[in-house]
């Protein structure tokens, strides 16, 4: 039994949640890259009849983290270059 404070918990950079938002014109850009993101909890939101919301927050499923998340994003952007713009938390992170 232990007598002192307990030790504080370890955050790493892989434990802080994230929130990642990706506005997308057009529904099979949409969902091609919410099946990217499946490791990060991805649902998408139908906003009207051409402009959709992927969702997804880090750490991913195994503990991937933002990094894998938002890579996995420009390679899909690379790609099918979609009109979007991506939030983090709230905070615009480039438009397309």
């Amino acid at each position: 039994m232990s007598t002192g404070p307990a030790p504080a918990p370890v955050v790493t950079h892989h434990s802080v949640v994230s929130e990642v938002k990706v506005d997308v014109r057009g529904r099979w850009d949409a969902l091609a890259l919410s099946e990217l993101l499946i490791p990060f909890h991805s649902f998408l939101v139908q906003h009207t009849t051409d402009r959709w919301v992927v969702h997804a927050r880090t750490p991913g499923c195994h503990g991937e983290p933002l990094e894998e998340a938002l890579r996995a994003i420009e390679e899909w952007r690379a790609e099918r270059r979609p009109e979007a713009s991506v939030q983090v938390d709230a905070q615009p992170r480039g438009e397309s």
